[in-house]
């Protein structure tokens, strides 16, 4: 390299050389960093979505609780209006998780065929992906199923 730029013994290095070390130690510490810090911002997108998903369900609670009056006048119980909107938060979450699983995987074909990026989209992912959305909708739906089936139906039909 010397020769080829000409450089005199005395001339410092105009250029450097790099071995594959080094680019293994860098791809080592970039892994290790992506890999504690991707679960982080997993869990703080789960709980922002369970957080949505709750407050959705509670608005739905509100804006439903004439007609959750009328059913429990009707003969519904508890555990009626329970499972109606539990089912009705565990569908809404695994829509949604549904939709990322749709949106992640045409982002993973999106990429050329030779990319190393672009990764096979797997049964056991996608099945991941659809239960932890069913969970999401299980374990924050139960706060605003619980507050509908609780309701008084005599102050539920007062309500306007």
């Amino acid at each position: 390299m010397r020769i080829s730029r000409r450089l005199r013994p005395g001339d410092s290095d105009t250029f450097t050389v790099d071995k594959a070390d080094a680019l293994v130690g860098f791809w080592i510490a970039l892994t290790r960093v992506l890999f504690t810090v991707i679960p982080a911002v997993v869990a703080i997108g789960i709980i922002v979505g369970g957080i949505v998903i709750m407050n959705i369900m509670l608005m739905s609670v509100h804006e439903r609780t004439r007609e959750i009056g009328i059913r429990k006048s009707l003969g519904a119980t508890r555990r009626d209006i329970l499972r109606q909107f539990m089912a009705e938060a565990v569908t809404l979450a695994t829509m949604g998780g549904a939709l990322g699983v749709l949106l992640g995987w045409g982002l993973a074909s999106y990429g050329e065929p030779g990319v190393a990026a672009a990764g096979p989209v797997t049964t056991w992912s996608v099945s991941l992906a659809l239960a932890l959305g069913a969970s999401v909708g299980v374990a924050f739906g139960v706060y605003p199923a619980s507050r509908a089936a609780r309701l008084d139906p005599i102050v539920a039909l007062r309500n306007e």
